[in-house]
């Protein structure tokens, strides 16, 4: 019987240890084309227009998802696309560790090939410990890399990639808010839940800040970590600014690293710049902002993402934007997210 249960418990362990992968998140919108196209000669002259209205920028960053386009676009196809639109670097966006592979290493050798750096991105969103089960029984379940050991796997496959296929850096987002009691994936071990009743020095949200920040201090220690960028959600220095929490100023993070990307929350193509401006006010002589802009699904989108009708619309936007923030001294550039929907607008009649 003895015999029994220790065989039992030995396949237990091997079954779940080898289920213990993060989830690939699949809630991003797909490489597409749309039902209806314009001619080849349209969609040339519209991104033409795109480059004209990021011209002024020295990044202009675009974001990908490997499991939006690996397996159903050649490699080729893809830098050809984001190379068209005018954009001089790429962030790929790693939501599993189980994406760090062959095939990305193949994508980084031809986005390098082609002349573009290529930047890891992992988030906290994606990156949890959730511990299930008593101290007991604990080890039959999946426990998922936290964010630290996540950014590690991925500081371990960049030191791994040959010649041709280097990174040019890790970009780390903080998302505190999103733990929250609305987050079905948060744990039990999460002592603090992000809530706007629960602003206050000392309160939840400035406990998840802090801890935010001690993470990516720790994170800025890792032994032959690329050139580290933080990106947090543009908020969060208001509400510092703000006397709501303690910490989460512009200057906090930068005085980790001096690459700040601020994920702007404008739903309207008129609060773009107004919800970057104090960030880009407010930043050390050392630090540059990296303007990070998602942009919504659907044109009836409200939140926390830039709404579009069309093309035109996207490309005003795009425009405006670059018009009331490049000159800034503090301005890195701007990241555009994802491929995926601009190129979809660039093709839809």
């Amino acid at each position: 019987m003895k015999n029994f249960i220790f065989a039992f418990s030995a396949l237990l362990m091997l079954f779940f240890s080898g289920c213990g992968h993060t989830p690939v998140r699949r809630n991003t919108m797909p490489m597409a084309l749309p039902p209806e196209t314009v001619s080849e000669a349209a969609g040339a002259r519209r991104a033409e227009e795109f480059r004209k209205a990021t011209a002024a920028l020295t990044v202009r960053g675009i974001a990908l998802f490997p499991h939006a386009f690996i397996g159903n676009f050649e490699n080729s196809a893809v830098i050809r696309m984001i190379k068209n639109l005018g954009f001089n670097r790429i962030y790929c966006y790693i939501t599993s560790e189980q994406e760090l592979t062959g095939e990305l290493e193949e994508f980084i050798a031809a986005a390098n090939n082609a002349g573009l750096p290529v930047e890891l991105v992992l988030s906290q969103q994606d990156f949890y410990r959730a511990y299930r089960g008593n101290r007991l029984i604990r080890w039959a379940f999946i426990q998922y890399p936290t964010l630290k050991e996540a950014v590690k796997e991925a500081v371990d496959f960049a030191g791994s990639l040959p010649e041709g296929a280097k990174i040019s850096g890790i970009t780390v987002q903080f998302t505190p808010s999103l733990i929250n009691g609305n987050n079905v994936q948060r744990s039990r071990t999460h002592l603090y839940s992000w809530n706007e009743k629960n602003y206050g020095k000392g309160g939840d949200n400035d406990m998840l800040m802090r801890q935010a920040l001690t993470q990516a201090a720790e994170i800025a220690a890792i032994e032959n970590l690329p050139p580290l960028t933080v990106a947090v959600q543009d908020f969060y220095h208001k509400a510092a600014a703000d006397g709501k929490l303690s910490c989460g100023r512009i200057a906090d993070f930068a005085k980790i690293t001096p690459r700040v990307a601020v994920i702007n929350s404008a739903n309207r193509p008129s609060q773009l710049p107004v919800n970057i401006q104090s960030a880009l006010d407010s930043a050390p002589g050392n630090c540059k902002i990296l303007i990070t802009v998602p942009l919504s699904g659907h044109s009836s989108m409200a939140g926390d993402r830039l709404r579009r009708r069309n093309w035109r619309d996207f490309l005003n936007s795009t425009a405006y934007l670059v018009k009331k923030t490049a000159s800034h001294p503090a301005c890195g550039g701007v990241i555009f997210s994802p491929l995926a929907i601009i190129e979809y607008l660039r093709l839809e009649k």
